[in-house]
């Protein structure tokens, strides 16, 4: 909800050049928390992982209003990264546990779907609730869909003896132990191929984030998060059909016309010049996305050591965060507060797109060499 209204709040407050910084010191404190978070949920409990997520997430949220100023604004963003550097490790992780191997790509896609639908109805119900009670009305909005989440939480059955025997079977008895990780437990190295191109797709992500408020605003769009729901019309239908051909066809197959679209899509989005032509092309991006991130997270979850499931989607998030800052770095780069350079940025967010693709067939040349 948020995200639509934070680049034109943050200018109001004198920092229109620290834009990138909204979610890009959101994604650098999420990226530090992995680690951690992953080794909770590997050894301690998959729901206590998520609830430190949401708390957080809440006592920011109600903070918001009481730092009117950029730097006590840009701080607040650090620390909410850290919320996301929790919840959603606990929850894959989770996820991961129930799902048979063979099912994980639809599972996977289905938890998208759900993440699509409360991300896009957040982005275009953000820039409502502002107009109706300004920014502190958004903020307490926010907080107060979070104590929803805490109880629904609440509900959700876990396998505590599963992450219990994991602990004991790594001789993990102090709490120490339990939380801080150990140098080959920060990041799963059987997990590199989907984080790297996690990571890629995470860039171009990064740069639809930062700049699709202030391109919406460019073309004379007053809610800035019409973008995003236009696009859950071809994200929840692609992602819960995306899921099945993971299943069926692997996950390099469906990241192959993934990032082509992607590809495609940025360079439509880019040389959008009307309303119609900018919404059409939230189409185009959605079901290049839509594809991506259920073979992703399902190609992780199959290839990531069973023993440290937290660790291996944890590794795959932090390619997440570092994808999201790179793209927001760069992004305001080159964009410059400048609506001439909306193209430009997302060229370069094309050319990452095709970086993928480039990667996918270079490392499954290798992976046919070894087994040759």
């Amino acid at each position: 909800m948020l995200i639509p209204e934070m680049n034109e709040y943050i200018t109001t407050l004198g920092g229109e050049d620290y834009k990138w910084m909204i979610l890009g010191l959101w994604t650098v404190a999420a990226a530090i928390t992995r680690p951690f978070s992953g080794k909770i949920a590997d050894n301690i409990s998959r729901k206590s992982v998520m609830y430190i997520g949401v708390i957080i997430s809440v006592i920011v949220s109600f903070s918001y209003p009481f730092f009117m100023n950029v730097a006590g604004f840009l701080f607040l963003r650090f620390l909410h990264g850290f919320s996301t550097g929790f919840q959603p490790t606990g929850a894959t992780a989770l996820i991961a546990d129930v799902i048979p191997e063979g099912k994980r790509g639809e599972a996977m896609g289905i938890f998208g779907i759900t993440i699509t639908i409360g991300f896009s109805l957040g982005q275009a119900l953000g820039s409502t609730v502002k107009a109706a009670f300004e920014m502190e009305g958004l903020f307490i909005t926010c907080g107060v869909l979070g104590l929803i989440s805490i109880l629904l939480i609440t509900g959700i059955k876990e396998n505590k003896k599963l992450v219990k025997q994991n602990a004991i079977d790594k001789g993990y008895h102090s709490l120490y132990n339990k939380v801080i990780p150990k140098r080959d437990e920060i990041v799963g190295k059987e997990v590199l191929q989907p984080s790297v191109i996690m990571f890629l797709s995470a860039n171009v992500a990064g740069v639809y984030f930062l700049l699709v408020p202030d391109f919406s605003q460019h073309l004379g769009i007053e809610n800035k998060g019409m973008f995003f729901l236009v696009n859950v019309l071809i994200v929840v239908f692609t992602r819960f059909i995306a899921g099945r051909f993971v299943d069926l066809w692997g996950a390099r197959r469906n990241l192959y016309v993934s990032l082509s679209v992607l590809v495609i899509g940025c360079l439509v989005t880019g040389s959008a010049q009307s309303e119609s032509h900018f919404l059409l092309s939230s189409l185009v991006y959605g079901f290049g996305a839509a594809i991506g991130s259920p073979a992703i997270m399902a190609w992780t979850a199959d290839i990531a050591n069973p023993v440290f499931k937290g660790r291996g989607m944890g590794t795959m998030f932090i390619a997440l965060e570092l994808g999201f800052l790179s793209g927001n770095f760069f992004g305001q780069m080159i964009y410059d507060n400048n609506p001439n350079n909306f193209f430009n940025a997302f060229l370069f967010a094309a050319v990452l797109g095709a970086l993928g693709v480039i990667y996918l067939i270079l490392t499954k040349k290798k992976k046919a060499a070894a087994l040759n």
